[in-house]
């Protein structure tokens, strides 16, 4: 069983989204301001946030911020529509894995097509904090992976939250309200 199965649809997309954006960069490990950039993309989080995506991106100077999509179009490819014309999408959570690997306990991995991600230590706390946090039966939200991001001051994806000048009590207090 694949801790993605805990979360809910719009969480699993979140995560997955994360995965491809680490990918695009070639990377090999999923950090959390990655992650953050990923939860920003959704328009439910950025208005919770109070800040475009593109902002939050920029203040994340860590996130894998690849370079395909903007070489391609150079070339007059659009990268989205390339992956919609694709047989198979590599966007579909149901391709898509994350697990702990029974010798290495504190290893967080996600999987993919054609893309294997160790989750950076901050990122697996944001990961377990939200997993964590949900009720018994409960999936885990967009809001619990927030939640993960706001539980440690000392990450990268707080300092950018801190970065963008955002009310984080007024955050945190909107995020714990939401069960």
């Amino acid at each position: 069983m694949s801790m993605l199965d805990r979360f809910d649809d719009v969480a699993r997309r979140a995560i997955v989204r994360a995965g491809l954006l680490a990918r695009e960069a070639g990377r090999d490990r999923l950090d959390d301001e990655t992650l953050l950039v990923a939860l920003a993309a959704s328009a439910r989080v950025a208005t919770r946030l109070g800040v475009p995506a593109d902002a939050v991106r920029d203040a994340c100077p860590g996130a894998a911020a690849g370079r395909d999509r903007e070489l391609l179009a150079a070339l007059g490819i659009d990268l989205d529509e390339v992956r919609d014309r694709l047989p198979v999408r590599i966007d579909d959570p149901a391709r898509w894995r994350l697990h702990r690997p029974i010798p290495l306990p504190l290893r967080v991995r996600l999987t993919g097509p054609g893309v294997s991600l160790v989750l950076t230590e901050p990122a697996r706390k944001a990961v377990e904090v939200a997993l964590n946090l949900r009720g018994y039966g409960t999936p885990v939200t967009e809001d619990g992976l927030l939640r993960g991001v706001l539980a440690d001051r000392r990450t990268p994806s707080f300092r950018a939250l801190r970065r963008l000048r955002i009310d984080l009590p007024r955050l945190a207090t909107s995020v714990y309200a939401r069960g």
